[in-house]
């Protein structure tokens, strides 16, 4: 029928339209800096009231100047990381402060965890095969499960996130201070801040990463109770940043440390093969790939395996049989994913029973994978990069074992990323020039 076209001249319903419309500096500050704000507000008995008045009173200022584009772009992005740094790591050291006074309230047990840890570590004690139930971690409730919280007798964390602590807790000894973890965590957000701010994309853009990490609860939420994604989160915001920068030795060495601290970041290690791989038949030396393969496992190695040899079988079954329902005590089918549905339907009797996840997951990320990865040899950009680690990990994620709050949040994060990183190529300068013209 002659109605089923919009007439000549109006423009009819286009998707890449809407999502242009959404994904502008000015949708990204007003949608996820309301959202950050209105957590900030509930969450004032804790926090106090400064933090959010003042936060309130900073997002409306950078709206201004973002929607109406006031100033340089480097005021309008350094305004906004401002804000960002105030949202994000001011209430998490609002939180350290009044830790001492008034005990623990929002922490998570994996942060207290792992300040016991460090604790053993530095006592030549074992991490591993450990039961924490003489720790502050059991304090907090647990009502999942029957029979208490199962990581009071498992250790899941790798080495690394308790080593990133130890100068940390040695200078807060000297200096007389508490510890508190979630020092190093805004030494890891200080580490993603700076990352986005030399992304070789425009400043428009690098405003809208840093409004979709640090001007949002998605990931700041988290921080602020100490669980550390922003670790593994940063050092993959790193590494992106060193290979769109042309850097891919040290980029392949801040994804080891990415992969050393969650295994997570293993799922972006493909496709940094890929880059790798197209590098080399763009001209690059084959020097360059070895160097990147060696200090992308030389990380892992040096931090994994003195513990693994320490102790195989607590160590195995801490990191893997405990987080997969290899033991008893496993951790708990739980979150939005996969594993709740099936429990919720019955099909799985108790939230500790073992399951073929693992099939499932493979079955979900290897066409994702082989999509992806196709996509991203084509035309190495960054926005391909990390819609292809989003979109595995996704697939990860939903279909494993537990599929947690924090989890969902960064998935979301990385997606929210995509479009803002663009175009930026992975490829050195004559190469993507090429590429351009052969598109």
């Amino acid at each position: 029928m002659a109605g089923a076209h919009p007439p000549a001249g109006e423009p009819g319903l286009s998707l890449t339209r809407v999502a242009a419309r959404l994904t502008t500096p000015s949708v990204y500050l007003a949608v996820l800096g309301g959202l950050q704000l209105a957590v900030l507000w509930m969450l004032r008995a804790h926090l106090g009231t400064a933090l959010p008045v003042i936060g309130s009173a900073g997002l409306l200022a950078m709206l201004a100047l973002v929607a109406l584009k006031r100033g340089s772009e480097w005021l309008r992005f350094w305004g906004v990381a401002a804000l960002g740094a105030f949202t994000a790591i001011g209430p998490t050291l609002a939180a350290i402060i009044e830790r001492p006074r008034i005990g623990l309230t929002m922490e998570h047990d994996g942060m207290l965890q792992v300040e016991s840890a460090i604790d053993r570590v530095l006592g030549g004690q074992a991490i591993y095969g450990v039961d924490w139930s003489g720790t502050p971690m059991a304090r907090l409730p647990w009502d999942l499960t029957s029979g208490g919280n199962p990581a009071l007798h498992h250790m899941a964390y790798l080495p690394l996130t308790v080593l990133v602590g130890i100068p940390f807790r040695l200078l807060s000894g000297t200096l007389g201070l508490g510890f508190d973890y979630r020092i190093v965590l805004i030494a890891f957000a200080l580490l993603g801040l700076f990352a986005i701010a030399t992304l070789p994309v425009a400043a428009e853009r690098r405003l809208m990463v840093l409004a979709a990490i640090y001007v949002s609860p998605l990931i700041t939420l988290y921080l602020w109770s100490g669980r550390n994604d922003i670790e593994f989160l940063a050092t993959v915001l790193l590494s992106l940043m060193l290979l769109s920068r042309g850097h891919a030795i040290p980029a392949a060495g801040a994804l080891g440390v990415a992969v050393a601290l969650k295994p997570f970041a293993w799922l972006a290690v493909p496709f940094l093969l890929v880059v790798l791989v197209m590098r080399l038949r763009a001209g690059r030396s084959r020097r360059e790939l070895l160097g990147a393969l060696a200090v992308l496992v030389i990380t892992p190695i040096a931090t994994i395996v003195p513990f693994f040899i320490a102790n195989p079988p607590a160590f195995w079954s801490d990191v893997v049989l405990y987080t997969s329902g290899g033991v008893p005590d496993a951790y708990p089918i739980a979150g939005y994913g996969f594993g709740e549905i099936l429990y919720q339907a019955r099909l799985i009797a108790h939230r500790t029973d073992a399951f073929p996840f693992t099939a499932f997951q493979l079955a979900a990320m290897l066409p994702v994978l082989w999509w992806a990865g196709r996509a991203v040899a084509r035309r190495p950009t960054a926005g391909r990069w990390m819609a292809g680690y989003a979109g595995v990990l996704l697939a990860f994620m939903f279909f494993g074992r537990f599929f947690n709050d924090n989890y969902v949040a960064v998935v979301i994060t990385l997606f929210l990323c995509v479009l803002p990183l663009g175009a930026a190529s992975l490829m050195p300068p004559r190469a993507a020039q090429a590429g351009r013209l052969a598109a």
